[in-house]
């Protein structure tokens, strides 16, 4: 096999409209015929974005693996853009892969002859065939971002994708791949060890009296906060948190704001110095469910505490 293979997994771009709502109807074959260009195409899955889960997750990266040694030379996915963030992380966080692989898909419904679909999918082709030595992107209405940055804006608007604070890396242009900013390669982690148990994501609300977070931490080894502004949470919240915290379980803080940027500032009552100073792992730059896939993979490996904190701090880029 040459060339670039799709895989699909359903999402917008494969969906046609029923008196019950959108639905994934079209297979991968299908959409590949509407692209000149594909070396081949298969779906994996036909499901809506929010029903991706990690043993789809985990079955893609093994059929990728095998296109790859099979010969494809770049890899595109399709699925609904609820999971663009995570299957492009998830790619990026399980393998060094030797050819471009790209995710996308549609905000239009794909059988309707105004959808994104089809342009997003020629973009993809475009940068998967491009031999570009990168990780893995998101493409997304003519911008290419990163896998690790990419952060879904809107739920309605074409141009539902960004990368906050940092922007794309990329653009594809009348079917050309232009390069704007490229990183060095990344380090992956390697392989699930045992049963991939998903942790938490919980949120920052004023007021809250920490008791959903206590009643997650008990149930979980680790759970991560989509905190306030800089990583801040209120007290009781706050408290909570260090509590779990002298229990042994590991907290992550992230940001509920779109740059994903926490830092140790705040000093007042639940501000986020002190819960650093109690222990809780910064991920600055890391969205919260990136987090949440990274500390799943990490305690699928088998991970304790310090090595969960390592690969956190492995994942934080200037």
């Amino acid at each position: 096999m040459s060339g670039a293979y799709l895989i699909g997994l359903g999402g917008t771009i494969s969906m046609h409209q029923t008196a019950q709502g959108a639905v994934p109807v079209t297979g991968a074959q299908e959409l590949a015929e509407t692209v000149a260009g594909f070396a081949g195409a298969e779906s994996l899955a036909l499901v809506g974005g929010s029903e991706v889960d990690f043993d789809l997750l985990e079955r893609l990266v093994v059929r990728a693996r095998e296109l790859v040694a099979d010969g494809a030379d770049g890899i595109v996915v399709t699925t609904g853009t609820d999971s663009i963030e995570e299957v492009a992380a998830w790619l990026a966080y399980r393998e060094n892969w030797s050819v471009p692989v790209v995710v996308t898909g549609s905000m239009i419904l794909g059988t309707r002859h105004d959808s994104d679909g089809r342009a997003n999918l020629a973009d993809a082709l475009a940068v998967a065939s491009s031999g570009a030595d990168i990780d893995p992107v998101v493409v997304f209405a003519g911008k290419i971002f990163d896998g690790r940055e990419a952060v879904k804006v809107s739920g309605v608007v074409r141009d539902a994708f960004d990368a906050p604070g940092r922007g794309p890396i990329g653009y594809v242009v009348g079917g050309q791949v232009q390069w704007h900013r490229t990183h060095e390669r990344r380090t992956s982690h390697g392989d699930p060890t045992g049963p991939i148990r998903p942790v938490p994501v919980l949120l920052a609300a004023l007021g809250d009296d920490g008791t959903v977070f206590r009643a997650a931490g008990d149930a979980q080894p680790a759970i991560v906060v989509a905190a306030n502004g800089a990583g801040n949470l209120p007290p009781k919240q706050a408290a909570a948190v260090e509590e779990l915290i002298d229990g042994g379980r590991f907290v992550v803080l992230t940001t509920r704001a779109a740059d994903g940027r926490v830092a140790p500032v705040y000093g007042y009552p639940g501000g986020v110095a002190g819960l650093v100073e109690h222990g809780a792992q910064l991920a600055a730059g890391i969205s919260p469910h990136r987090a949440r896939l990274l500390v799943t993979l990490g305690l699928a490996q088998g991970r304790d505490n310090d090595g969960l904190r390592a690969l956190i701090d492995s994942e934080i880029r200037a």
